[in-house]
Order: C-alpha cells, then structure tokens, then sequence
C-alpha cells in the first residue's frame, strides 16, 4: 500500500516539473522574442532582379528602411505591399538576425504601348497596364487602339499579336507598329505604311508568312494596298491599281503572264493567197 502511495507522489512531482520546465522555457522564448522585437533592426536591404523599379522605388512600396525594426513587419506584409505595383510580378523576401533582408524580384515586361485617344500606358504580357507614359512619335514597341473597354477578346488577341511581334524582335523603320480591330478576326498591323490583316491566334505562322510576302513584294517591284495573312491556304495581296498589276489583281502575286502571239487573219481581198505584182 505505501509503495502504491509514493509512486503516485513521484508521479505527481514528475507532471509538476514538466509545467514548471514548459512554462520556463515559454518565458524565455518569450523574453527572447521581445528584445529581439525591441533591439534587432534591418541592418541591410538588397534586391535582386529589379530592372524598371530602383532600389528607392522598392524600398517606398516595402515601406522598410535600415531603421526599422527588423520584425515589426513580416515577410508575408512585405510580399504583400510589393504585389500592389503592377510591374513586380512575384516576390520571395528573406530576413536573417543579422539584420539583413533580402528580396528576389520577378518583374513584369513591357511588350506594347496601349494609346486610347490622349492616354498612353506601357502594357505587360497579359495586357495589364504598367504605367501611364506620356505620347512620343515613336516607342519601338508595338501600338494598340483597340480598347480593352470596348472589346476585351478583341484586346487580348492585340495583346497576343503584340507580344509575339516583341519576342520576335520585329521592327520598323518608323519605330511603330500600330495594332487596331474591334473584333478578333479584324485585328490587323500597319507597319510602314503597310496595312497587314493578320486575325485572331496563330501569329507565329503568319509572321513566317508576312516575312515571306514582303520578300516578294520587295523583288517585284509592288505598290501594295494591304496583305490579308487570314486564310490558312493562301495569301491575299491587294495592290494599288497603278501598280502595273490590274485593277483586279487581288491575289497572291502571280507569275507575269507572257503576251500570246498575234493571230495570223488571211488577207480577204485575195481570199487568202499572196497578190502578185503585174508589169
């Protein structure tokens, strides 16, 4: 019976101890916590993969400076206030007790200029506005009127066309390829004064198709009105009437028809046959 009494006492001893260790440490973790809150500050601040946005242009949207305390605001805060600027297209921060914070940036690109009457905004790959610009005579971008108000599937397809031209490097000697359509299958290009019809999807292809007409354009000599790329078989070339083509000419180029010989008509007031001289 004692034996039974005093291993129930040490058994009640042993879960006292165990509290009184887990409430110790939970104050010292605590206390620890607390100086690190009052006493530990950002000591250094570095970010990585910014190209558009400076460092100073960062460190406003973190809202942190080597002053502040270096857990006053949390990573998951930081990443948070950085996602508000259209240009910062994903975030990792880091923070270390030495004091250091360290941030890696994805940062959207520009691939197109959107102008809409007076206002012009720097696009990123899915047609987000980045930034209000002011208008130039020439961004080496492509240009899009077709307003995303008006005809969201009409923009996103312009978004596509414009993107693809920016991968591709394509350029011109004006600076600018102005994108227009109020539908998908009207959007269409003008580029150095050529007026290409291009429609929805598919704009890897039909560049490869435009390089190639150009080219034929180019070696014939052709003043041309528009090139439809629309068709899956063909291409339509509409030249200019006075461009020695024909008024009807609306077609592919075609190979220059050679000219028939004339008809030989035998001679009706010898009924054919060759008048001899008399005398």
């Amino acid at each position: 019976m004692m034996d039974i009494r005093k291993t129930k006492k040490q058994g009640s001893w042993k879960r006292w101890l165990n509290v009184i260790a887990l409430t110790v440490i939970t104050l010292v973790i605590t206390g620890i916590g607390a100086l690190a809150y009052e006493y530990l500050f950002i000591r250094e601040i570095n970010f990585y993969g910014n190209r558009h946005l400076s460092a100073d242009d960062l460190k406003a949207l973190t809202g942190c400076s080597t002053q502040s305390k270096l857990f006053s605001v949390s990573a998951g805060e930081i990443y948070r206030r950085l996602k508000k600027s259209p240009w910062i297209k994903e975030a990792v921060v880091r923070k270390d007790l030495t004091g250091r914070m360290d941030v890696h940036l994805t940062e959207s690109t520009a691939v197109g200029v959107l102008s809409i009457e007076d206002n012009v905004w720097l696009i990123d790959r899915e047609g987000v506005k980045l930034e209000a610009i002011r208008k130039e005579p020439a961004y080496f971008l492509p240009v899009l009127k077709t307003d995303p108000d008006v005809s969201r599937e009409a923009y996103l397809e312009a978004v596509g066309l414009a993107e693809m031209l920016y991968d591709k490097k394509v350029t011109t000697l004006s600076g600018n390829i102005e994108i227009t359509g109020t539908r998908p299958e009207d959007i269409a290009m003008k580029a150095d004064g050529l007026l290409i019809k291009v429609g929805a999807g598919d704009f890897m292809k039909k560049l490869e198709k435009l390089t190639f007409v150009k080219e034929e354009i180019a070696r014939r000599n052709m003043q041309v009105e528009y090139v439809d790329l629309r068709f899956a078989d063909k291409i339509v070339v509409k030249p200019y009437k006075h461009s020695g083509q024909g008024a009807d000419a609306g077609d592919a180029p075609a190979a220059k028809q050679k000219k028939a010989p004339p008809k030989k008509t035998p001679n009706k007031g010898t009924g054919g046959k060759a008048k001899k001289n008399v005398g």
